[in-house]
């Protein structure tokens, strides 16, 4: 059946339609006929007494897709909710990296049951990756791959291939070890059939093996994976031995989670807090940085304090304060957020912070012209007065100029520094742009008070 993309539109619409109605076996009749994470996105909508019982209704190699598709906390939720028969064929039947990470959120009472109901061998491979610590690469890799000894034949490695376990995810590549297990050269598929199968496998390979370790950074890994446009990357432990290979697709869901991460923690947000963090956990990782930001924000009120006399003067300057300093905050975060984004991706390195830098200037100085000037209009329109207008086109034009800037620039230095840019940039950033354009609008209006008087 070919499913063209109107059709498969149809289905969704129609299965979502289901599911929303609890005609849940209306759901598992369409389901094959839609990718278990287009599934995925719509059951993260629907509580768990529809979604429970679909998932214990459909193929189960399906529904071990879609586990994985979800959301971790999401799924250990469901598996608590689910048949205990069902839970466990499907988290022993999911990759084993997907199913230490689900398992990790269980209270230790139902791992304890999970492990003595599942595959003893699956289970072992299971407890080694919850050895390691989270975000390394040990934690995420994926222990089945293909390896063959130096010396065999390219015949004998590809009848090895045909008869690999179902759990090997990528055949892309054949690694090449010694007797100890260490990688010594690499082989593509393409490479393996084109051969002549009498052929030794380390006449073929690829002996430069770009490899990662157990304990290395997973976002570092599964940046270089996508620079460098591998399928996948070996994984070696302490001893240098093979012991797993980081996929493309895990490492795409690295990068993106690492993003959501970081843009989280611009706005002051915890990275460990989700949907089914209890209410006072929340409070517990969103009021220090609240707390923090009350301080920081001082230095702004600090400054219009010194400035009283002035507004007292000409109180409608208050009246523009507010769009001079959200501006300046708007203009930043745009710019922060296209620093982190390629910091997070690994698109550039630290040291370019003045590419960036040079950059923002150039689009510093059209937006604060254009936007200076449209607001120099808007003050005089609403004031009547030139110079009010002057000066808060000014101020508004420096502030964004500034604010592009430092939003550009900081998340470099900061994470040369060795700090986290996106918890530390935001912060700084809005009470930087507070901080300036406070003192230029009121510095300015100061100077030109007796002007402001007069007109």
């Amino acid at each position: 059946m070919i499913l063209e993309p109107d059709v498969l539109i149809a289905y969704r619409d129609k299965f979502k339609d289901a599911m929303m109605q609890n005609r849940v076996d209306e759901g598992v009749d369409i389901a094959p006929n839609l990718s278990s994470g287009r599934i995925a996105q719509i059951l993260t909508e629907l509580d768990n007494d529809v979604v429970v019982p679909f998932l214990e209704r459909v193929d189960e190699k399906h529904a071990a897709d879609i586990l994985i598709k979800l959301p971790r906390e999401m799924a250990a939720d469901l598996y608590r909710n689910m048949n205990p028969d069902i839970s466990t064929r499907l988290i022993d039947t999911i990759p084993v990296d997907d199913a230490a990470d689900i398992i990790a959120l269980l209270n230790q009472a139902e791992v304890d049951h999970l492990f003595s109901k599942i595959d003893i061998e699956s289970g072992g491979i299971i407890r080694n990756l919850m050895t390691y610590e989270e975000d390394t690469v040990g934690s995420v890799m994926n222990t089945y791959y293909i390896a063959v000894r130096e010396g065999t034949s390219v015949g004998d490695t590809l009848n090895a291939m045909k008869d690999a376990p179902a759990q090997i995810q990528n055949r892309a590549y054949v690694y090449v070890v010694d007797d100890q297990g260490k990688p010594k050269s690499a082989v593509s598929m393409k490479d393996l059939i084109r051969t002549d199968p009498t052929k030794r496998i380390d006449e073929i390979g690829t002996k430069d093996v770009v490899v990662v370790h157990t304990g290395d950074s997973a976002v570092h890994a599964a940046q270089l994976l996508r620079n460098r446009r591998f399928q996948m990357l070996p994984v070696t432990n302490d001893e240098n031995v093979l012991v797993g290979i980081l996929l493309l697709d895990d490492a795409i869901d690295i990068l993106s989670e690492n993003m959501a991460d970081m843009f989280m923690t611009m706005g002051a947000a915890s990275a460990d807090e989700s949907f089914y963090t209890p209410p006072l956990g929340s409070v517990k990782k969103r009021l220090p940085w609240m707390a923090g930001n009350v301080f920081l924000n001082l230095g702004a009120v600090a400054v219009i304090a010194s400035f009283e006399a002035t507004i007292e003067a000409v109180a409608a300057l208050a009246i523009f304060l507010p769009m001079i300093t959200d501006m300046g905050g708007n203009v930043g975060i745009q710019a922060l957020s296209v620093s982190i984004r390629s910091i997070a991706l690994g698109e550039v390195r630290l040291s370019e912070y003045w590419r960036a830098a040079k950059k923002e200037v150039i689009v510093g100085l059209v937006n604060g012209l254009a936007l200076g000037a449209l607001f120099s209009v808007i003050a005089y329109m609403v004031h009547g007065s030139p110079t009010l207008g002057l000066v808060a086109g000014t101020a508004l034009a420096a502030n964004v100029l500034l604010a592009g800037i430092v939003g550009g620039t900081l998340p470099f230095i900061i994470k040369r520094w060795g700090g986290d840019p996106a918890m530390m940039t935001g912060p700084v950033l809005t009470t930087i742009t507070d901080i300036t354009g406070v003192t230029i609008y009121l510095g300015l209006s100061t100077y030109f008070l007796a002007s402001l008087l007069g007109g």
